[in-house]
């Protein structure tokens, strides 16, 4: 955590993402050196354009090593401390949102996110 914290750190704008980023901010509550973080203009971006310049890390999920564009490396940090993540889906769910959760709870079953 330290020598992540040695970098430029992405993290979501609060406006657009309040839990993320203070759970993000809070892991490195206690780093030293302080981080210095990066919120990037836009709130989504696939091509990952902020992380480009060499320097610029990002937390991100075991799930981005699946996804992560060409020119980019997965690094997992020893010691991390890990984020609980929700799907919150609502009381009355259309057959969109069922498919979703059928496929996330498949993918949480296959990677051993769940609890016997």
């Amino acid at each position: 955590m330290a020598d992540a914290a040695a970098y430029p750190l992405r993290l979501p704008d609060r406006a657009a993402n309040p839990v993320i980023h203070d759970q993000l901010s809070a892991l490195f509550h206690d780093a030293r050196p302080h981080p210095r973080f990066h919120t990037p203009a836009v709130s989504y971006d696939m091509s990952q354009r902020d992380l480009r310049d060499g320097v610029t890390l990002a937390p991100a999920g075991e799930a981005a090593v699946t996804v992560q564009p060409a020119g980019l490396t997965w690094r997992p940090l020893r010691g991390a401390p890990s984020l609980t993540i929700h799907l919150v889906l609502p009381r009355e769910q259309s057959p969109l949102h069922r498919r979703i959760r059928a496929v996330a709870r498949t993918l949480a079953q296959e990677l051993h996110w769940l609890s016997d």
